[in-house]
């Protein structure tokens, strides 16, 4: 025997997996932080039980909520893992820090927790029904096609507005799939406004990634490009506001929703945005960028709430 080598009863597997946990513990806080994230699927999730639950032919089963947003958070966490992955040879030129390139984890353990995450999808959506089943399929493909940047990955990549929009219709598929875990429908037999509401939620998660990366010209880091960089400030700006005013449209088109008070308070959210973009505009120290790129990622949140309140008032 070498005189490195270990005798396997030597070896304290208790430390290891200890050491595992601790790492992946680790790379969630920095990569996937479990407080803003939390309340970003909750207030996602709850979003679509009040559209489902408005509707006249739904009946739902309490229980249903609970696998769905273990399924959804799972769903979501696995597009973060994507993401290590896909990033991971511009990360070790422009962010040696983060996980996989400063040895943190390996390849093979986010792929691991990639099949790990795609079996539970599977198994909480399913415990929703068979058309729950079917619907998470299509999410989960349209996922896996993604990871593989479509096969096409380098024509699409130099593309950043087109890459990262075809990546987040993800969510179209995904809020189809709650609704048919909550309502038992199949994907294509839903009502309308379930459509609506999934084609919002990818606008808002586009306006979400659009806002994120956009920059002052002082914040700019060379050979990175941002929709600030490509646009420029004011192109960037009137692409997001141009999703905003999308979503916007089709939040008040959902049946139930109360149309005047819905365009108030998405009115309110929009006035609100416009000022930030002028803040953005006119400035130019780092503050003003980070301001934008606060309100923009957030704007998802307020949405969400406001529909929470039009369901609150509509109940009243």
């Amino acid at each position: 025997m070498n005189e490195g080598s270990k005798n396997p009863e030597d070896i304290n597997y208790s430390d290891i997996r200890k050491d595992q946990v601790s790492r992946w513990v680790t790379f969630i806080q920095e990569r996937f932080d479990p407080i803003s994230h939390f309340l970003m699927i909750a207030l996602f999730v709850y979003a679509h039980y009040l559209v489902a639950n408005a509707s006249r032919f739904v009946i739902i089963e309490p229980h249903l909520i609970i696998y769905v947003g273990l399924g959804t958070s799972i769903f979501f966490l696995k597009l973060r893992l994507y993401d290590e992955i896909k990033d991971y040879d511009v990360d070790l030129e422009k962010n040696p820090n983060r996980p996989l390139p400063r040895g943190l984890l390996g390849h093979i353990d986010v792929k691991k927790a990639i099949e790990l995450c795609i079996i539970l999808e599977v198994i909480f959506f399913t415990s929703c029904g068979i058309p729950a089943f079917i619907s998470i399929l299509f999410a989960i493909g349209y996922s896996l096609l993604m990871y593989k940047e479509f096969f096409i990955g380098k024509y699409i990549r130099p593309h950043l507005t087109t890459y990262a929009t075809s990546h987040t219709i993800v969510t179209f598929f995904l809020s189809l799939a709650i609704f048919s875990a909550l309502s038992r429908f199949e994907i294509w037999e839903m009502d309308p406004d379930f459509y609506y509401f999934s084609a919002m939620s990818w606008l808002l998660f586009n306006i979400f990634e659009l806002g994120r990366k956009i920059y002052q010209p002082c914040e700019e880091r060379e050979g990175i490009d941002t929709y600030s960089s490509v646009w420029g400030k004011l192109g960037a700006v009137i692409l997001v506001i141009v999703h905003a005013l999308a979503a916007s449209a089709l939040c008040v088109y959902i049946s139930t929703i109360q149309y005047f008070l819905m365009l108030k308070l998405l009115g309110l959210q929009l006035v609100l945005l416009l000022v930030v973009s002028l803040i953005y505009l006119i400035g130019t120290k780092p503050l003003t960028g980070k301001i934008y790129r606060l309100y923009s990622s957030i704007y998802i949140l307020f949405v969400y709430l406001t529909i929470f309140i039009n369901y609150y008032v509509r109940g009243l």
